[in-house]
């Protein structure tokens, strides 16, 4: 009688299977997380990736109809620039949860046009006094004239103005569930906090311009917190 060949274990098959998906998976995931830590190591590749970033974001924006030519969107683009001119550090080391998106170029993708849309609903005022773009621009606005008029501390101000930001941004999809609020928090305080007074007067002076400040300074960093977990050095620690 011929002997009868033993079957492979089905678990074995799972297994191989399983190892097949998750192998390419992993390394995507890797691919961030070394681009990422090449970032930390080389502040001018941070500052060359960041200026790309604010092109890329420009573009989507110019599409939504905001003026990126203008010397405000230029200003606050530079003030981007230059949080991430004493380096970038790494928020939240990269793991198959932390890493929702995967991949990189893919989530810049989804959450550019995620942005853009975002700041428009929720940065920019309509002729709808309820609008929530309205309201939150207009509150954001008056927060920062208010701190203005009595002169009031920039951490005070920073912190207030910080908080309407990140209860708007943490709503936009592809930014909810991939950073923690905290530490999104942190990081948008932060910006405003040590960006140029000239480019806070120039767009937050006015509800019409915060839309503006959003989609110039932080939406740029935001991208890079949520797509590959960095932030400009120091930005992550709680003021």
């Amino acid at each position: 009688m011929p002997k009868i060949p033993k079957l492979p274990d089905p678990i074995d098959i799972i297994d191989d299977v399983v190892d097949v998906v998750v192998d390419p998976i992993t390394d995507v995931v890797n691919d961030t997380v070394n681009f990422a830590e090449s970032l930390v190591k080389d502040t001018s590749k941070a500052v060359a990736h960041t200026t790309q970033i604010c092109a890329s974001q420009a573009v989507e924006y110019s599409n939504q109809g905001f003026d990126v030519a203008s010397d405000t969107w230029k200003q606050g683009t530079e003030a981007t620039i230059a949080a991430v001119s004493n380096g970038v550090e790494i928020v939240e080391y990269a793991s198959m949860e932390a890493y929702k998106w995967l991949d990189a170029n893919a989530c810049y993708l989804g959450l550019n046009f995620a942005l853009t849309t975002g700041c428009v609903a929720y940065f920019t005022p309509k002729p709808s006094p309820a609008d929530p773009g309205t309201v939150t621009s207009a509150a954001i606005s008056t927060t920062y004239l208010s701190y203005i008029a009595v002169q009031g501390s920039n951490l005070a101000m920073s912190i207030a103005i910080a908080k309407i930001i990140t209860e708007g941004i943490i709503l936009i999809p592809g930014v909810k569930g991939n950073v923690d609020e905290k530490m999104l928090y942190n990081v948008i305080c932060n910006t405003i906090a040590t960006c140029n007074p000239v480019v806070l007067s120039l767009s937050l002076a006015t509800p019409a311009g915060v839309g503006i400040f959003i989609g110039s300074v932080i939406s740029p960093i935001v991208a890079q917190l949520v797509c590959e977990k960095i932030a400009p050095k120091g930005f992550k620690e709680a003021l």
